[in-house]
């Protein structure tokens, strides 16, 4: 009988006969060793991102004296660097290690939070959040090219969108947070608090990460040996990353030119453009429902709660049907439709309802299309500037999804609800010729395979051809 692992995934009997109590037993202490932390951190990461959308709602605008479109321009600020700063972030890593680079970044980043707290005008907060961009810039592609030394492709899924999970669990409770905050009296205003504290809890769990989180497999002192060797015959046998492979110049330049990989982005983009949407405009749209600052603030949790929902089932959907391209679009398609109910329909609570539904659509998409890239692109190099440039684009969705949600626009903002509709279609579209061009691909490897044995290649050889080498084949 096939056995699971900590995360519900049937561990592949790969390797020796004696193998798969150990695989099991290094996957459970590093699950336990990795996933708490790494999900809370994202868990603060997105809050320390968005809670400048909170901060608005408990009066920064008012307080620091923000006009017309300058709180949009505050907000894209972030993603200016965050844009430009994904690649060289996993450069660092892989040469300083997570257990380094991971709790550097998120301290850097929470202490620049705080200074939010202090900014006094448009100026110091534009400044403050640009430099933000460069630090929160590395975390996401950090954990995705983490796990890749850790896991095998399969066991990659369900981690992946579980901590993809925390950005939804977050947007649950950073409102009902944000209104608790608020409310503290002090010498601060309210809005202050909610920077502050949220910094504080970034560089505490920062602490714990450097103290727990080992880099790679070969360095994790809390494996017995025996549990190590299994793990890396596994790891092994599923070409996952070693840690002693080198920085690839030439694995770059295929990264770069692979218009697949950018078709991925495209899909990480326009799913990121929905999600940044709502986490940072959702108070602001419900309140111009006719809710209260409060009230928003605590309701914006219920369109969170349906996303983290459908992000938990995300974690399941590849073994029941292992096409990630039909996931993605069937959850777009639906997106698509919601988002045009929303931009159509005139009554508040239709319009709430739908709200939710379209969080519980756009979810899935980002962990998916993350496990995919991750499951089809190879090489050490090449793995890691994908996944680097994935995020980028998402980044790049964090720009432009801050200035579709306009004042001008309320209380119906039909402009931004159909810009997110629309980016649903592309998904739907990408995904297809994705789709199409895999099983055409897989297809003319078969039939070339005894012209191409990947036998004949040395490790170095195979390395270097990256998802390129013959005995690969792609999951659409």
């Amino acid at each position: 009988m096939a056995e699971k692992d900590s995360a519900g995934v049937v561990v592949e009997e790969e390797g020796r006969d004696g193998d798969q109590a150990l695989i099991r037993s290094y996957l459970r202490k590093s699950d336990l060793r990795l996933l708490p932390v790494t999900f809370a951190m994202y868990f603060l990461s997105v809050i320390d991102r968005n809670n400048i959308g909170n901060a608005k709602v408990a009066g920064l605008a008012e307080h620091v004296g923000l006009q017309g479109s300058q709180f949009n321009w505050v907000v894209s600020a972030f993603f200016f660097t965050y844009i430009f700063c994904e690649v060289p972030s996993n450069y660092f890593l892989k040469r300083l290690g997570a257990r380094v680079w991971l709790p550097l970044i998120a301290v850097a980043w929470s202490v620049l939070v705080a200074c939010l707290a202090a900014a006094q005008s448009y100026g110091s907060l534009v400044a403050v959040r640009v430099v933000m961009g460069v630090f929160e810039a590395g975390y996401v592609p950090g954990f995705i090219y983490l796990t890749s030394f850790w896991y095998t492709r399969k066991q990659q899924a369900p981690r992946i969108a579980l901590f993809f999970s925390a950005g939804m669990f977050a947007g649950i409770w950073a409102g009902p947070l944000a209104a608790r905050l608020a409310k503290i009296s002090g010498r601060l205003a309210g809005y202050q608090y909610i920077f502050v504290v949220e910094a504080a809890m970034t560089v505490a769990v920062a602490a714990v990460m450097a103290a727990t989180m080992r880099s790679y497999p070969e360095s994790a002192g809390f494996l017995s040996e025996a549990e190590r060797a299994a793990a890396l015959r596994m790891l092994q046998a599923d070409r996952a990353l070693q840690a002693k492979a080198d920085y690839s110049a030439r694995q770059v330049v295929r990264a770069l030119s692979d218009w697949t990989v950018w078709a991925y982005a495209v899909i990480f983009w326009a799913a990121a453009l929905g999600g940044a949407t709502q986490a940072i405009f959702g108070p602001s749209l419900i309140r111009a429902m006719g809710y209260s600052a409060t009230r928003a603030q605590i309701l914006s949790a219920a369109p969170s709660a349906c996303g983290f929902a459908s992000q938990l089932l995300s974690m399941g959907l590849p073994r029941v049907h292992r096409r990630f391209s039909v996931w993605i679009m069937l959850f777009s398609a639906a997106a698509c439709a919601f988002y045009a109910v929303i931009a159509t329909v005139e009554s508040a609570h239709v319009r709430f309802a739908f709200l939710c539904l379209s969080n519980f659509a756009l979810a899935p998409n980002m962990p998916l299309v993350s496990v995919w890239m991750a499951n089809n692109v190879l090489g050490v190099t090449k793995k890691g500037v994908a996944a680097a440039c994935t995020v980028m684009l998402g980044g790049i969705a964090g720009l432009i999804g801050s200035h579709i949600y306009r004042d001008r626009d309320a209380p119906q903002y039909r402009f931004g609800h159909i810009f997110v509709c629309v980016c649903n279609a592309l998904i739907f579209v990408v995904a297809l010729v994705l789709n199409l061009y895999f099983r055409w691909e897989n297809r003319r490897r078969d039939r070339a395979e005894a012209a191409a044995d990947a036998a004949t290649l040395s490790s170095e050889q195979l390395e270097e051809l990256c998802d390129e080498r013959p005995d690969h084949r792609y999951t659409w």
